[in-house]
């Protein structure tokens, strides 16, 4: 029996892309700008378990002249691995007119299971793209004399490599909170990557939260260069005062702070 017109439910549907057949040498990553490189193992994976039958189209915006691939990188790949190392033509989804903050912010919100977006790389897609949050984020740790290690795989001094934890804070605590923690964490260990362990980031930025006003500059600096950010973490993690989340954090830092002295002695207030 023949549907009617008005009864097909996709009679009127008008996405906002063309299916189109390109060859994979013609494909183009904007790597440079907020495109992730490849995962030779993600690779691997997704073409020994390849199946037509649930495999995405490409996403690829048509600018300048260029077909570039926002979202389905691994998934080219794997289609070249499966034929031996060589390009081919793929069945990719087609946009027109986007700019390339608009790509960003597709790349950005995509969701695919294939290969999951790093904290890191997302955020970084997100500035290109020009999403107010992600840049004031960006623009504070930098005034704080900091950078963002978006891949997180090589750590130096100065850049953050929990881009997701630090991210996290910044909107839970605000933007003022946020770069003095950040200002006492450099100061205390001249920007060594220990120092931005999720760890301590939360433990410093919660210890500035609740004793902001009370605790002193340059005793809490002191009690910081004395011991080891990793010691903040394995402190945490030996609990020995049965805390839980963050406040296992806080507690290395707060007794470090007070040591055995009592005088000017902060209150436990976690």
């Amino acid at each position: 029996m023949r549907l009617k017109d008005n009864t097909n439910p996709f009679i009127h549907v008008n996405p906002p892309y063309q299916l189109m057949v390109i060859h994979s040498s013609k494909l183009v990553y904007p790597r440079e700008l907020y495109q992730r490189g490849v995962e030779r193992k993600r690779v691997e994976l997704i073409a020994a378990h390849f199946n037509e039958y649930v495999a995405n189209e490409p996403k690829v915006s048509f600018r300048n002249g260029q077909f570039i691939v926002t979202d389905g990188q691994h998934t080219i790949e794997g289609r070249i691995f499966r034929n031996g190392g060589k390009d081919l033509p793929i069945l990719c989804k087609v946009y027109t007119g986007m700019t390339v903050e608009q790509e960003a912010l597709l790349f950005a919100e995509q969701n695919g299971f294939s290969a999951p977006l790093t904290a890191g790389i997302k955020l970084r897609a997100k500035v290109v793209g020009g999403d107010a949050i992600s840049k004031a984020f960006l623009a504070a740790t930098n005034r704080v004399g900091l950078s963002l290690n978006y891949d997180s795989q090589q750590l130096t001094d100065y850049r953050i490599g929990c881009v997701g934890t630090a991210f996290r804070l910044y909107k839970q605590m605000g933007e003022p909170l946020y770069c003095e923690t950040m200002r006492l964490i450099v100061a205390a260990w001249e920007g060594k990557p220990d120092s931005f362990r999720a760890s301590v980031l939360k433990g410093m930025m919660h210890f500035v939260e609740l004793y902001h006003g009370e605790f002193s500059e340059e005793r809490l600096l002191r009690a910081l260069r004395s011991i080891h950010p990793v010691d903040i973490y394995r402190i945490g993690q030996d609990d020995p005062a049965k805390l839980r989340g963050w406040k296992k954090y806080v507690f290395p830092i707060y007794t470090a702070y007070n040591g055995k002295c009592r005088k000017d002695a902060l209150p436990m207030k976690f």
